[in-house]
């Protein structure tokens, strides 16, 4: 594994337990109705697809550098196409508790979204 890779797992592992932070005090503070008992789920979910979306990026770029944004653009819409199809899923079969997963989803999905996009411009900037 080469040291920009460590590095962004080490990376990812910090911003993870402070994501894990903040969903905590959000489900011990949020109302019941917006809370959900699958955050844990969603967060593991987003540890793994992040990192493993890094990863492939990182993998393109280096065999061909001209080709990272159409990389980058493709897994983005599918990526933005699975999650909605993960929610509207959820929300269809658990109609009771999908304002708090929907949420919790969101939430966590913007927080990681904003760390790929400023781990690949760091990454990249080099």
């Amino acid at each position: 594994m080469g040291v920009s890779l460590r590095s962004f797992y080490i990376s990812l592992a910090i911003f993870s337990l402070a994501v894990l932070g903040a969903l905590l005090l959000f489900q011990h503070y949020a109302s019941a109705r917006f809370q959900t008992s699958f955050f844990w789920i969603i967060w593991a979910f987003f540890v793994g697809s992040t990192a493993l979306i890094h990863f492939i990026l990182t993998k393109a770029a280096e065999q061909d550098p001209k080709k990272f944004v159409n990389y980058f653009m493709g897994i983005t819409a599918l990526k933005l196409f699975t999650y909605l199809i993960i929610i509207m899923v959820f929300g269809l079969l658990n109609r009771d508790n999908a304002i708090g997963f929907i949420i919790c989803f969101l939430i966590t999905y913007f927080l990681y979204s904003i760390f790929e996009v400023a781990t690949l411009m760091k990454h990249f900037k080099k």
